[in-house]
Protein backbone atom coordinates (compact mmCIF):
# COMPACT_ATOMS: atom_id res chain seq x y z
CA UNK A 1 0.00 0.00 0.00
CA UNK A 2 1.44 3.31 -0.90
CA UNK A 3 1.93 6.40 1.29
CA UNK A 4 -0.43 8.60 -0.27
CA UNK A 5 -2.78 5.56 0.67
CA UNK A 6 -2.37 5.65 4.52
CA UNK A 7 -2.93 9.58 4.79
CA UNK A 8 -6.11 9.23 2.75
CA UNK A 9 -7.09 5.98 5.15
CA UNK A 10 -6.69 8.12 8.09
CA UNK A 11 -7.92 11.05 6.78
CA UNK A 12 -10.78 9.78 5.64
CA UNK A 13 -11.39 8.00 8.80
CA UNK A 14 -10.80 11.21 11.34
CA UNK A 15 -13.57 13.32 9.39
CA UNK A 16 -16.31 10.78 9.00
CA UNK A 17 -15.95 8.64 11.94
CA UNK A 18 -14.01 10.55 14.26
CA UNK A 19 -17.71 11.99 15.88
CA UNK A 20 -19.22 8.86 14.70
CA UNK A 21 -24.69 11.10 10.42
CA UNK A 22 -27.92 8.95 9.70
CA UNK A 23 -28.76 6.07 7.56
CA UNK A 24 -30.11 6.82 4.07
CA UNK A 25 -30.59 3.86 2.53
CA UNK A 26 -32.09 5.45 -0.58
CA UNK A 27 -30.66 2.48 -2.97
CA UNK A 28 -32.93 0.06 -1.52
CA UNK A 29 -36.28 1.68 -1.63
CA UNK A 30 -36.89 0.70 -5.14
CA UNK A 31 -35.13 -3.06 -4.96
CA UNK A 32 -37.59 -4.90 -6.13
CA UNK A 33 -38.33 -8.55 -3.42
CA UNK A 34 -36.21 -6.81 -0.75
CA UNK A 35 -38.35 -6.94 2.52
CA UNK A 36 -35.80 -4.39 3.84
CA UNK A 37 -37.53 -1.77 1.58
CA UNK A 38 -40.47 -1.88 3.98
CA UNK A 39 -38.35 0.02 6.52
CA UNK A 40 -38.75 2.90 4.43
CA UNK A 41 -42.26 2.32 3.48
CA UNK A 42 -44.25 -0.47 5.49
CA UNK A 43 -46.71 -0.09 2.22
CA UNK A 44 -44.30 -1.86 0.72
CA UNK A 45 -44.10 -5.65 -0.01
CA UNK A 46 -41.36 -8.37 -0.88
CA UNK A 47 -43.85 -10.81 -2.33
CA UNK A 48 -43.28 -13.58 -0.09
CA UNK A 49 -45.03 -15.33 2.09
CA UNK A 50 -42.61 -15.77 5.11
CA UNK A 51 -39.85 -13.24 5.52
CA UNK A 52 -37.10 -14.07 8.76
CA UNK A 53 -33.62 -11.64 9.04
CA UNK A 54 -31.37 -14.25 10.45
CA UNK A 55 -30.87 -13.78 13.98
CA UNK A 56 -27.30 -15.55 13.95
CA UNK A 57 -26.10 -12.69 10.94
CA UNK A 58 -27.49 -9.60 12.53
CA UNK A 59 -28.62 -7.14 9.51
CA UNK A 60 -26.42 -4.40 9.90
CA UNK A 61 -26.95 -0.83 8.85
CA UNK A 62 -24.36 2.13 9.27
CA UNK A 63 -24.04 5.82 7.50
CA UNK A 64 -21.20 8.64 8.00
CA UNK A 65 -21.39 12.26 7.25
CA UNK A 66 -19.48 14.97 6.57
CA UNK A 67 -21.30 18.13 4.98
CA UNK A 68 -18.14 20.61 5.33
CA UNK A 69 -14.87 20.05 3.65
CA UNK A 70 -13.41 16.77 1.89
CA UNK A 71 -10.28 14.80 2.16
CA UNK A 72 -9.51 16.84 -1.29
CA UNK A 73 -10.02 19.90 0.40
CA UNK A 74 -7.56 19.68 3.34
CA UNK A 75 -4.97 17.79 2.30
CA UNK A 76 -2.85 18.85 -0.71
CA UNK A 77 0.59 17.87 -1.99
CA UNK A 78 3.52 19.48 -0.45
CA UNK A 79 4.46 22.52 -2.97
CA UNK A 80 8.49 20.72 -2.88
CA UNK A 81 8.61 17.26 -1.73
CA UNK A 82 6.27 15.34 -4.37
CA UNK A 83 6.49 12.26 -1.48
CA UNK A 84 4.93 15.01 1.19
CA UNK A 85 1.49 16.05 1.83
CA UNK A 86 0.16 19.28 3.76
CA UNK A 87 -2.89 20.56 5.44
CA UNK A 88 -4.57 23.49 3.44
CA UNK A 89 -6.22 25.18 5.91
CA UNK A 90 -7.32 27.85 3.27
CA UNK A 91 -8.44 25.38 1.51
CA UNK A 92 -10.99 23.96 4.23
CA UNK A 93 -12.42 27.23 5.62
CA UNK A 94 -13.43 28.10 1.61
CA UNK A 95 -15.62 24.54 1.71
CA UNK A 96 -17.32 25.20 5.45
CA UNK A 97 -20.35 26.98 5.71
CA UNK A 98 -21.67 29.33 8.47
CA UNK A 99 -23.11 25.57 10.16
CA UNK A 100 -21.47 22.27 9.32
CA UNK A 101 -23.40 18.76 10.01
CA UNK A 102 -21.44 15.72 11.22
CA UNK A 103 -23.51 12.85 11.29
CA UNK A 104 -23.79 9.34 11.86
CA UNK A 105 -26.11 6.56 12.44
CA UNK A 106 -26.38 2.91 12.84
CA UNK A 107 -29.05 -0.29 13.15
CA UNK A 108 -28.75 -3.39 14.10
CA UNK A 109 -31.55 -5.57 13.17
CA UNK A 110 -32.33 -8.35 15.93
CA UNK A 111 -34.98 -9.95 14.50
CA UNK A 112 -37.69 -8.97 11.95
CA UNK A 113 -40.53 -11.17 10.58
CA UNK A 114 -43.68 -10.99 8.00
CA UNK A 115 -45.82 -13.30 7.21
CA UNK A 116 -48.44 -12.86 4.29
CA UNK A 117 -52.17 -13.55 4.77
CA UNK A 118 -54.88 -14.98 2.65
CA UNK A 119 -56.83 -11.95 2.39
CA UNK A 120 -54.05 -9.42 0.27
CA UNK A 121 -52.85 -8.24 4.38
CA UNK A 122 -49.30 -9.09 5.28
CA UNK A 123 -48.45 -8.48 8.98
CA UNK A 124 -44.56 -7.74 10.11
CA UNK A 125 -42.84 -7.80 13.81
CA UNK A 126 -39.79 -6.61 14.40
CA UNK A 127 -36.76 -5.65 17.44
CA UNK A 128 -34.12 -3.06 16.44
CA UNK A 129 -31.76 -1.07 18.25
CA UNK A 130 -30.68 2.16 16.50
CA UNK A 131 -27.86 4.97 17.20
CA UNK A 132 -28.12 8.39 15.46
CA UNK A 133 -25.67 10.98 16.19
CA UNK A 134 -25.92 14.96 14.22
CA UNK A 135 -23.29 17.54 15.26
CA UNK A 136 -23.28 20.76 14.11
CA UNK A 137 -20.03 23.36 14.32
CA UNK A 138 -19.34 26.33 12.91
CA UNK A 139 -17.15 27.91 10.25
CA UNK A 140 -16.18 30.73 13.06
CA UNK A 141 -13.71 27.66 14.37
CA UNK A 142 -11.53 27.61 11.63
CA UNK A 143 -11.94 31.95 11.33
CA UNK A 144 -10.62 31.73 14.49
CA UNK A 145 -7.02 31.33 13.54
CA UNK A 146 -7.02 35.18 11.89
CA UNK A 147 -7.28 36.36 15.61
CA UNK A 148 -10.59 37.20 17.52
CA UNK A 149 -10.84 41.32 16.48
CA UNK A 150 -13.20 42.68 14.16
CA UNK A 151 -13.07 46.08 12.92
CA UNK A 152 -16.58 46.29 12.68
CA UNK A 153 -17.01 44.20 16.16
CA UNK A 154 -18.75 41.51 15.29
CA UNK A 155 -18.49 38.78 17.24
CA UNK A 156 -17.02 35.40 16.52
CA UNK A 157 -19.69 33.14 16.56
CA UNK A 158 -19.86 29.55 17.98
CA UNK A 159 -22.65 28.15 17.21
CA UNK A 160 -23.14 24.44 18.01
CA UNK A 161 -26.12 21.81 18.08
CA UNK A 162 -26.12 17.95 19.17
CA UNK A 163 -28.36 15.05 18.77
CA UNK A 164 -27.38 12.07 20.06
CA UNK A 165 -30.13 9.60 20.28
CA UNK A 166 -29.43 5.26 21.14
CA UNK A 167 -33.06 3.72 21.67
CA UNK A 168 -34.68 0.13 21.08
CA UNK A 169 -37.92 -0.38 18.91
CA UNK A 170 -39.88 -3.16 19.43
CA UNK A 171 -42.92 -2.86 16.30
CA UNK A 172 -45.83 -4.36 14.81
CA UNK A 173 -46.92 -3.44 11.48
CA UNK A 174 -49.67 -4.39 8.81
CA UNK A 175 -49.91 -3.44 5.27
CA UNK A 176 -52.96 -3.94 2.53
CA UNK A 177 -53.06 -4.43 -0.82
CA UNK A 178 -56.08 -3.22 -2.65
CA UNK A 179 -56.74 -4.71 -6.12
CA UNK A 180 -52.50 -4.72 -6.61
CA UNK A 181 -53.75 -1.18 -7.07
CA UNK A 182 -53.17 0.45 -4.08
CA UNK A 183 -50.71 -0.35 -1.32
CA UNK A 184 -51.41 0.92 2.72
CA UNK A 185 -49.20 0.57 5.29
CA UNK A 186 -48.33 1.22 9.08
CA UNK A 187 -46.24 0.45 11.80
CA UNK A 188 -47.01 1.23 15.32
CA UNK A 189 -43.22 1.50 18.03
CA UNK A 190 -43.18 0.45 21.26
CA UNK A 191 -39.40 2.96 21.93
CA UNK A 192 -37.02 2.29 24.95
CA UNK A 193 -34.41 4.80 25.32
CA UNK A 194 -30.87 4.18 26.22
CA UNK A 195 -29.14 7.43 26.10
CA UNK A 196 -30.07 11.06 24.94
CA UNK A 197 -28.21 14.28 24.96
CA UNK A 198 -30.14 17.34 23.14
CA UNK A 199 -28.89 20.84 22.76
CA UNK A 200 -31.72 23.48 22.16
CA UNK A 201 -29.24 26.10 22.19
CA UNK A 202 -25.05 25.91 22.59
CA UNK A 203 -24.13 29.29 21.30
CA UNK A 204 -21.15 31.22 22.80
CA UNK A 205 -20.57 34.79 21.56
CA UNK A 206 -16.70 36.56 21.43
CA UNK A 207 -16.11 40.17 21.01
CA UNK A 208 -13.68 42.76 20.91
CA UNK A 209 -13.79 45.95 21.92
CA UNK A 210 -12.78 48.81 19.05
CA UNK A 211 -13.60 51.54 21.74
CA UNK A 212 -10.42 53.39 22.88
CA UNK A 213 -11.83 53.38 26.33
CA UNK A 214 -11.75 49.64 26.54
CA UNK A 215 -9.87 48.92 23.76
CA UNK A 216 -9.28 45.39 23.01
CA UNK A 217 -11.69 44.64 25.87
CA UNK A 218 -13.11 40.79 25.60
CA UNK A 219 -16.98 40.25 26.23
CA UNK A 220 -17.93 36.83 25.98
CA UNK A 221 -21.78 35.89 25.60
CA UNK A 222 -23.13 32.57 26.21
CA UNK A 223 -26.89 30.97 26.41
CA UNK A 224 -26.43 26.80 26.68
CA UNK A 225 -30.03 24.63 26.57
CA UNK A 226 -28.80 21.17 27.39
CA UNK A 227 -30.84 17.89 28.20
CA UNK A 228 -29.14 14.76 28.68
CA UNK A 229 -30.30 11.16 30.35
CA UNK A 230 -28.95 8.18 30.63
CA UNK A 231 -29.70 4.31 32.27
CA UNK A 232 -26.41 4.99 33.39
CA UNK A 233 -26.30 7.14 36.55
CA UNK A 234 -23.98 10.88 36.13
CA UNK A 235 -23.63 13.26 37.89
CA UNK A 236 -22.55 17.06 37.35
CA UNK A 237 -22.16 18.49 40.54
CA UNK A 238 -20.91 17.46 44.27
CA UNK A 239 -23.56 16.95 46.91
CA UNK A 240 -23.50 20.70 47.69
CA UNK A 241 -24.24 21.51 44.28
CA UNK A 242 -20.68 22.73 43.10
CA UNK A 243 -20.12 21.64 39.38
CA UNK A 244 -17.58 18.93 39.72
CA UNK A 245 -17.34 17.56 35.99
CA UNK A 246 -18.84 14.45 34.95
CA UNK A 247 -18.99 11.63 37.47
CA UNK A 248 -20.08 8.22 35.60
CA UNK A 249 -21.47 5.18 37.48
CA UNK A 250 -19.82 2.61 35.46
CA UNK A 251 -21.38 -0.58 37.76
CA UNK A 252 -23.81 -1.34 34.87
CA UNK A 253 -21.11 -1.37 32.48
CA UNK A 254 -18.90 -3.43 34.52
CA UNK A 255 -21.53 -5.53 35.70
CA UNK A 256 -24.59 -5.86 33.83
CA UNK A 257 -26.50 -8.10 36.10
CA UNK A 258 -26.65 -5.62 38.72
CA UNK A 259 -29.31 -4.30 36.87
CA UNK A 260 -30.50 -6.59 34.14
CA UNK A 261 -34.12 -5.35 34.48
CA UNK A 262 -32.97 -1.73 34.01
CA UNK A 263 -30.94 -2.25 30.91
CA UNK A 264 -33.41 -4.85 29.54
CA UNK A 265 -36.61 -2.55 30.41
CA UNK A 266 -35.75 1.10 30.65
CA UNK A 267 -38.01 3.95 32.40
CA UNK A 268 -37.09 6.05 29.33
CA UNK A 269 -40.20 4.63 27.04
CA UNK A 270 -41.97 6.33 23.91
CA UNK A 271 -44.16 5.60 20.67
CA UNK A 272 -43.37 5.88 17.13
CA UNK A 273 -45.36 5.71 13.87
CA UNK A 274 -44.46 4.63 10.81
CA UNK A 275 -47.18 5.20 7.14
CA UNK A 276 -46.89 4.45 3.70
CA UNK A 277 -48.91 4.39 0.54
CA UNK A 278 -48.12 3.57 -3.05
CA UNK A 279 -50.43 3.75 -5.55
CA UNK A 280 -50.07 2.18 -9.31
CA UNK A 281 -51.80 4.66 -11.80
CA UNK A 282 -51.58 2.27 -14.43
CA UNK A 283 -49.28 -1.23 -15.29
CA UNK A 284 -45.83 0.99 -15.72
CA UNK A 285 -46.02 4.16 -13.51
CA UNK A 286 -46.57 4.05 -9.35
CA UNK A 287 -46.58 7.00 -7.01
CA UNK A 288 -45.23 5.98 -3.44
CA UNK A 289 -44.72 8.27 -0.30
CA UNK A 290 -44.34 7.74 3.66
CA UNK A 291 -43.28 9.11 6.64
CA UNK A 292 -41.23 7.43 9.30
CA UNK A 293 -39.85 7.70 12.54
CA UNK A 294 -42.73 9.82 14.07
CA UNK A 295 -42.76 9.69 17.08
CA UNK A 296 -41.29 10.64 20.85
CA UNK A 297 -38.91 9.23 23.48
CA UNK A 298 -39.95 10.42 27.59
CA UNK A 299 -36.64 10.24 29.48
CA UNK A 300 -36.52 9.61 33.02
CA UNK A 301 -33.68 8.14 34.34
CA UNK A 302 -30.58 10.30 35.29
CA UNK A 303 -32.28 13.36 33.20
CA UNK A 304 -30.66 16.46 33.46
CA UNK A 305 -31.78 20.02 31.88
CA UNK A 306 -28.88 22.43 32.37
CA UNK A 307 -29.36 25.89 31.29
CA UNK A 308 -27.04 29.00 31.44
CA UNK A 309 -27.04 32.56 30.20
CA UNK A 310 -24.02 34.67 31.14
CA UNK A 311 -21.69 37.78 30.26
CA UNK A 312 -18.32 37.50 31.22
CA UNK A 313 -16.02 40.59 30.16
CA UNK A 314 -12.09 40.10 30.36
CA UNK A 315 -10.02 43.57 30.24
CA UNK A 316 -6.53 41.87 31.20
CA UNK A 317 -4.94 40.63 34.62
CA UNK A 318 -3.38 43.18 37.53
CA UNK A 319 -0.11 41.16 38.18
CA UNK A 320 0.86 44.10 40.64
CA UNK A 321 -1.69 42.25 43.20
CA UNK A 322 -0.09 39.52 43.02
CA UNK A 323 3.40 39.76 43.39
CA UNK A 324 4.30 39.63 47.44
CA UNK A 325 1.00 37.68 47.95
CA UNK A 326 2.02 34.32 46.87
CA UNK A 327 1.53 32.14 50.19
CA UNK A 328 -2.27 30.50 50.33
CA UNK A 329 -4.13 30.04 53.87
CA UNK A 330 -2.42 26.92 53.97
CA UNK A 331 1.28 28.36 54.07
CA UNK A 332 1.89 25.87 50.96
CA UNK A 333 3.91 28.06 48.80
CA UNK A 334 1.59 29.17 45.48
CA UNK A 335 3.53 29.73 42.03
CA UNK A 336 2.19 33.23 40.55
CA UNK A 337 0.99 31.21 37.43
CA UNK A 338 -0.80 28.94 39.73
CA UNK A 339 -2.70 31.39 41.79
CA UNK A 340 -3.58 33.53 38.47
CA UNK A 341 -4.71 30.39 37.08
CA UNK A 342 -6.73 29.31 39.93
CA UNK A 343 -8.59 32.92 40.43
CA UNK A 344 -9.03 33.08 36.67
CA UNK A 345 -10.89 29.68 37.18
CA UNK A 346 -13.15 30.51 39.95
CA UNK A 347 -13.98 33.56 38.38
CA UNK A 348 -15.31 31.48 35.05
CA UNK A 349 -16.46 28.96 37.46
CA UNK A 350 -18.89 31.43 39.20
CA UNK A 351 -19.81 33.97 35.93
CA UNK A 352 -20.94 30.67 33.97
CA UNK A 353 -22.05 28.60 36.48
CA UNK A 354 -25.05 26.70 35.01
CA UNK A 355 -28.77 25.92 36.21
CA UNK A 356 -28.96 22.18 36.73
CA UNK A 357 -32.47 20.64 36.98
CA UNK A 358 -33.02 16.93 37.38
CA UNK A 359 -35.92 16.32 36.19
CA UNK A 360 -37.91 14.31 32.94
CA UNK A 361 -38.31 15.97 29.41
CA UNK A 362 -39.19 14.64 26.07
CA UNK A 363 -37.53 14.43 22.69
CA UNK A 364 -39.10 13.76 19.51
CA UNK A 365 -37.32 11.14 16.83
CA UNK A 366 -35.49 12.57 14.01
CA UNK A 367 -38.59 11.64 11.42
CA UNK A 368 -38.17 10.75 7.70
CA UNK A 369 -40.02 11.90 4.50
CA UNK A 370 -39.56 9.91 1.32
CA UNK A 371 -41.99 10.69 -1.86
CA UNK A 372 -41.25 8.90 -4.90
CA UNK A 373 -41.69 7.41 -8.60
CA UNK A 374 -41.15 4.55 -10.82
CA UNK A 375 -41.93 3.72 -14.24
CA UNK A 376 -41.60 0.29 -15.89
CA UNK A 377 -39.61 -0.15 -18.63
CA UNK A 378 -39.77 -4.02 -19.25
CA UNK A 379 -40.64 -6.27 -16.57
CA UNK A 380 -37.36 -7.06 -15.75
CA UNK A 381 -36.15 -3.23 -15.98
CA UNK A 382 -37.78 -0.02 -14.46
CA UNK A 383 -36.41 3.61 -12.99
CA UNK A 384 -37.03 5.28 -10.25
CA UNK A 385 -36.82 8.90 -8.70
CA UNK A 386 -37.01 9.50 -4.65
CA UNK A 387 -37.06 12.50 -2.72
CA UNK A 388 -35.29 12.10 1.04
CA UNK A 389 -35.48 14.44 3.80
CA UNK A 390 -34.93 14.51 7.19
CA UNK A 391 -35.96 16.66 10.15
CA UNK A 392 -33.19 17.79 12.27
CA UNK A 393 -33.02 20.97 14.74
CA UNK A 394 -35.82 22.20 12.72
CA UNK A 395 -34.33 22.41 9.22
CA UNK A 396 -34.95 19.29 6.60
CA UNK A 397 -31.90 17.78 5.20
CA UNK A 398 -32.83 16.83 1.92
CA UNK A 399 -31.40 14.21 -0.82
CA UNK A 400 -32.77 13.33 -4.52
CA UNK A 401 -32.09 10.01 -6.04
CA UNK A 402 -32.77 8.69 -9.41
CA UNK A 403 -32.17 5.04 -9.95
CA UNK A 404 -32.06 2.27 -12.28
CA UNK A 405 -33.49 -1.19 -11.02
CA UNK A 406 -33.62 -4.49 -12.65
CA UNK A 407 -34.43 -8.02 -11.65
CA UNK A 408 -32.20 -10.15 -14.12
CA UNK A 409 -33.64 -13.43 -13.01
CA UNK A 410 -36.18 -14.87 -10.68
CA UNK A 411 -33.22 -14.36 -7.34
CA UNK A 412 -31.18 -11.37 -8.50
CA UNK A 413 -32.42 -8.03 -7.88
CA UNK A 414 -29.81 -5.07 -8.60
CA UNK A 415 -30.20 -1.45 -8.92
CA UNK A 416 -27.18 1.08 -9.41
CA UNK A 417 -28.98 5.19 -7.87
CA UNK A 418 -27.29 8.30 -8.62
CA UNK A 419 -28.09 10.86 -5.40
CA UNK A 420 -27.70 14.87 -4.88
CA UNK A 421 -26.99 15.33 -0.75
CA UNK A 422 -24.81 16.65 2.05
CA UNK A 423 -24.39 19.63 -1.65
CA UNK A 424 -22.49 16.62 -2.87
CA UNK A 425 -23.35 14.71 -6.12
CA UNK A 426 -20.91 12.42 -6.79
CA UNK A 427 -22.65 9.91 -4.83
CA UNK A 428 -22.72 6.48 -7.18
CA UNK A 429 -24.56 3.83 -5.41
CA UNK A 430 -24.91 -0.18 -6.06
CA UNK A 431 -27.68 -2.86 -4.23
CA UNK A 432 -27.25 -6.16 -4.66
CA UNK A 433 -29.58 -8.82 -3.57
CA UNK A 434 -29.43 -12.83 -4.52
CA UNK A 435 -31.44 -15.55 -3.71
CA UNK A 436 -30.55 -19.48 -3.45
CA UNK A 437 -33.37 -21.30 -2.31
CA UNK A 438 -34.81 -19.99 0.64
CA UNK A 439 -31.53 -17.54 1.86
CA UNK A 440 -31.24 -14.30 0.68
CA UNK A 441 -28.25 -11.98 0.99
CA UNK A 442 -28.10 -8.75 0.15
CA UNK A 443 -25.61 -5.69 -0.13
CA UNK A 444 -26.38 -1.71 -0.65
CA UNK A 445 -24.34 1.02 -0.37
CA UNK A 446 -25.42 4.62 -1.51
CA UNK A 447 -22.01 5.85 -2.21
CA UNK A 448 -19.77 3.18 -3.94
CA UNK A 449 -16.30 5.34 -3.35
CA UNK A 450 -14.50 3.48 -0.51
CA UNK A 451 -15.38 0.12 -1.90
CA UNK A 452 -14.36 0.70 -5.44
CA UNK A 453 -11.42 2.56 -4.54
CA UNK A 454 -10.25 -0.27 -2.26
CA UNK A 455 -10.54 -2.86 -5.26
CA UNK A 456 -9.26 -0.65 -8.09
CA UNK A 457 -6.99 1.70 -6.81
CA UNK A 458 -6.37 4.43 -9.86
CA UNK A 459 -6.54 8.78 -10.53
CA UNK A 460 -10.35 7.83 -10.72
CA UNK A 461 -10.69 6.26 -7.63
CA UNK A 462 -8.53 8.28 -5.49
CA UNK A 463 -9.90 11.78 -6.55
CA UNK A 464 -13.72 10.14 -6.01
CA UNK A 465 -12.65 8.83 -2.71
CA UNK A 466 -10.95 12.05 -2.26
CA UNK A 467 -14.08 14.49 -2.80
CA UNK A 468 -17.01 12.17 -1.10
CA UNK A 469 -18.71 13.28 1.79
CA UNK A 470 -21.25 9.83 2.37
CA UNK A 471 -19.94 6.54 3.40
CA UNK A 472 -22.93 3.97 3.95
CA UNK A 473 -22.83 0.87 4.01
CA UNK A 474 -25.92 -2.34 4.29
CA UNK A 475 -25.66 -5.70 4.56
CA UNK A 476 -27.75 -8.80 5.73
CA UNK A 477 -29.31 -11.94 5.09
CA UNK A 478 -32.71 -12.87 5.07
CA UNK A 479 -34.92 -15.97 5.23
CA UNK A 480 -37.98 -16.01 2.57
CA UNK A 481 -40.34 -18.32 1.35
CA UNK A 482 -42.13 -17.09 -1.53
CA UNK A 483 -43.78 -20.01 -2.48
CA UNK A 484 -45.12 -20.54 -6.27
CA UNK A 485 -46.89 -17.97 -7.23
CA UNK A 486 -43.96 -15.63 -5.97
CA UNK A 487 -41.22 -17.96 -6.67
CA UNK A 488 -37.86 -15.61 -6.63
CA UNK A 489 -35.01 -18.11 -5.96
CA UNK A 490 -32.60 -20.60 -8.59
CA UNK A 491 -33.10 -23.48 -5.93
CA UNK A 492 -36.36 -23.19 -4.37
Amino acid sequence: MTYFKHILILSFLSILFSSSGFSQRITSYWMKHLPQASYLNPAKESGCKIFIDIPVLPNFDINLIHSGFTINDAIKQHPFYSDSFMIDLDGIEKALKTGNNINAETEISIFNFGLALKNDMNISFGINYKLSEYFQYPKALIELRRGNYRENETPLAFNFRQNLNFYREIYIGASKNFNNTLYLGAKLKYLSGYANIKTNKMDLEWYTSTKPEDMYDWTFNSDFDIKAASIIPWNFTDSAGQITGIDIDTTLISDPASDLSGLLFPKNTGLGIDLGIEYNLDNRLTLSASLIDLGYISWKTSSKIMTQQATFKFSGLDIAKYIGNLNDTTGENTTLGEKIKNDMIDTLMNVFNPTIEETSYRTSLNSKIYLGANLKITNWLNTGFLYKGVFFNKSLISAWSFSANANLSKALSYSVSYTIMNASANNIGMGLAYKVGPFQMYLITDNMAAPFWAVNESNFSNEWLKNTKTFNFSFGLNFLICGNKYDIGLME
